[in-house]
């Protein structure tokens, strides 16, 4: 199934209609919005998007050519964060997600990670409304086992993270295997807690959104490279309370009601007091809400988008 068409200036590296079918929703509005903003100019200008390939820096080319005043190159699905942004700075500007800090470089720029479609469709339910305390979907990579043994009584593993890339993924496989419990939905009273066995593998996306919608807070772990995840932008999109660890600093996240913490064995403490304080978590729902409006949606994407391809 295909998502929303784009216009016919929104290609991908090769010049072909971009494949939107997992982030159409935001890409579409996104581009609709964009093109309200910049007039004729936007007819003039091609957007180029880049998905990024895990594997085509191991001795292959990259299939994208050079820019010009009239292209616009946006890098997405870069968790990694080594596309050689430096090799195509000829492009009128360059914006990329992931990681990305500000003002590095003059034609560089930050750029939404975005959310899929079904997050995109789904409508956020009124906060004094909402049936699920706390919510988190999602397969244990060794970057969430830090959030996994929260929960899960591990006597020979310490609350605090753990350290280093290979020891976390020697850790991921014992607690894997020795430790059957994937669901803690008795954490906190009316939570939804559960890990899946691999990635994709847990509810259907439009589940994931109506529960998401339905939820006061959302827990935000790193993805398998990058504490920075789609599920920010869902979550953010649909109101929700967002425990996250540290993200990028750059203008989606610097000053946003975002809740970041460096270590993941501060939860249990820091989401009962938020509980327990149920004026205090609506006024960051709120908080959230009005960041999500005034910073990252598409339409406060397009403008910011709009004003640096003005030239301001």
């Amino acid at each position: 199934m295909n998502g929303p068409t784009l216009p016919a200036n929104i290609v991908n590296g090769r010049g072909q209609p971009f494949d939107s079918e997992r982030e159409g929703l935001f890409f579409s509005r996104l581009f609709a919005a964009l093109e309200r903003r910049m007039g004729e100019a936007f007819a003039r200008t091609t957007f180029v998007i880049h998905r990024r390939a895990f594997g085509e820096f191991k001795g292959k080319p990259i299939p994208l050519g050079q820019g010009d005043d009239d292209k616009v190159l946006i890098v997405i699905s870069d968790e990694r964060e080594v596309f050689p942004v430096d090799d195509y700075l000829s492009y009128r500007a360059v914006f990329r997600a992931y990681g990305f800090h500000d003002l590095l470089a003059p034609n560089v720029h930050s750029f939404p990670v975005s959310y899929f479609n079904a997050a995109g469709e789904a409508e956020p339910v009124p906060f004094g409304e909402r049936e699920t305390s706390v919510f988190f979907s999602g397969y244990m990579n060794r970057n969430r086992v830090d959030l996994f043994k929260q929960f899960c009584q591990i006597g020979w593993l310490p609350r605090r993270n753990l350290k280093g890339k290979y020891p976390k993924e020697a850790i991921r496989r014992m607690v894997s295997k020795f430790y059957r419990q994937r669901s803690f939905n008795d954490v906190w009273a009316d939570a939804k807690i559960g890990f899946t066995e691999w990635f994709a593998k847990g509810l259907p996306p439009e589940e994931y959104a109506r529960v998401l919608a339905n939820s006061k807070i959302a827990l935000c772990p790193p993805g398998f490279e990058s504490h920075e995840t789609i599920r920010h932008w869902e979550a953010m999109r649909l109101g929700c309370v967002i425990i996250s660890g540290p993200l990028p600093n750059n203008r989606f996240y610097r000053g946003s009601p975002i809740i970041q913490i460096r270590d993941w064995s501060a939860l249990l403490p820091l989401v009962a007091d938020l509980l327990a304080q149920p004026d205090a978590l609506e006024a960051i729902h709120r908080a959230t809400t009005r960041w999500w409006d005034e910073v990252c949606s598409e339409e406060a994407v397009a403008s910011y988008m709009a004003e640096i391809l003005a030239g301001r």
